[in-house]
């Protein structure tokens, strides 16, 4: 798995709470242009995505994942502290998987990762 986040803070609450699941393993990039790279050479079964990113928003990540062979088939979830419904839809629409809102609820976050990977 592959986590794409600026926020140190978020990143460390998500290698917790991963870590509680030792079947899965976490890669963490701190922008969008390194977790395209991490992307390429990881090839992550899942990719979380923060939709604010320093260089890219998460819409122009997922749309440079897409758009490359090596990546385009790897499912993302949208990360992200706007809660709108307009925000989820938009995200959906867009080819996220899920939009999963921020701060982080750890039991739906754990929920989340146990039936995307059958656990």
């Amino acid at each position: 798995m592959l986590y794409i986040e600026d926020n140190a803070v978020n990143t460390l609450v998500v290698e917790e709470l991963v870590a509680s699941r030792p079947q899965l393993s976490l890669s963490c990039a701190e922008d969008g242009r390194r977790g395209l790279q991490c992307a390429r050479e990881l090839q992550p079964e899942l990719i979380l995505l923060d939709m604010q990113l320093p260089d890219f928003d998460g819409y122009q990540v997922l749309q440079q994942l897409r758009a490359d062979p090596l990546t385009a088939h790897i499912p993302c979830i949208a990360l992200s502290a706007n809660a709108m419904d307009g925000d989820m839809r938009r995200a959906i629409a867009a080819g996220f998987l899920a939009y999963w809102t921020k701060p982080i609820d750890f039991k739906s976050f754990l929920q989340g990762l146990d039936t995307f990977f059958a656990l």
